[in-house]
């Protein structure tokens, strides 16, 4: 498994952006994983940057509704129009920070119909589970 963050809040090499978020690109000997899409499309220039074919990711996974993890979202589903996305069934919930500043995802997005919405436990594929906090 290879693991690649593509957008992260540090970077020690001036070849890379850096924005408050996270986005990993997983390689296993069967998929092709975007984890996490970051708060803007910098995760894709990052991509492109490291040789990472994001229109050839099997699927993606959003780990929860908050902008600065979903905020590329948009643009993943236009740079990749088959794979599907696993989400929480919440992410798409009212989401604000301490002084109510709105930090959730585009509410326009949600029906989407490559959205696969999540329980506190699915298996995508065999060794390859989500385990979620809902309650």
């Amino acid at each position: 498994m290879k693991i690649t963050a593509l957008v992260e809040n540090t970077c020690e090499s001036g070849k890379y952006s850096v924005e408050h978020g996270l986005s990993l690109y997983i390689e296993t000997d069967k998929h092709k994983i975007l984890f996490d899409m970051g708060q803007t499309e910098l995760f894709c220039e990052n991509a492109k940057k490291l040789g990472v074919d994001l229109g050839k990711v099997d699927f993606a996974v959003l780990s929860h509704g908050h902008y600065d993890h979903g905020g590329g979202l948009a643009r993943f589903m236009q740079i990749n129009t088959f794979a599907p996305v696993y989400i929480n069934k919440n992410a798409f919930g009212e989401h604000y920070n301490g002084t109510e500043k709105y930090i959730g995802l585009d509410s326009g997005l949600q029906n989407n119909k490559r959205f696969v919405f999540c329980d506190e436990h699915y298996e995508i594929d065999k060794g390859i589970k989500l385990y979620s906090c809902n309650k």
